[in-house]
């Protein structure tokens, strides 16, 4: 078996989110965590249609960047951190991961 390249974390998401809440939880959850959202666009358009991609940074000039991917047909939030991303990628994500289940939590109530 191939040796994976990247590793996946999953956030848990109600039911029925919109693209549009989904984009402004993504949105305040980067800011929380110290990052940007680089680019916005979708993801393996055959595999996940209509999904929606983010990329995030840390800063312009540096190297690496997060994927992050929502999928709205079966409600699905997911990080992807490739091996080969520098340090700071991998040091990022549980900031990350706890802003998104934070703001999840807060459209939760």
């Amino acid at each position: 078996m191939p040796e994976k390249k990247s590793d996946d974390f999953y956030v848990d998401i109600p039911a029925g989110i919109s693209k549009q809440e989904m984009m402004k939880l993504v949105e305040r959850a980067a800011e929380a965590a110290g990052l940007y959202i680089s680019h916005i666009g979708s993801y393996s358009r055959k595999k996940y249609p209509n999904s929606v991609h983010w990329h995030f940074k840390r800063d312009p000039n540096e190297r690496g960047l997060l994927d992050a991917t929502f999928w709205d047909v079966k409600s699905l939030f997911w990080l992807m951190i490739r091996h080969r991303e520098p340090q700071w990628v991998k040091d990022r994500v549980p900031k990350l991961l706890q802003a998104l289940r934070r703001e999840v939590q807060l459209i939760s109530k």
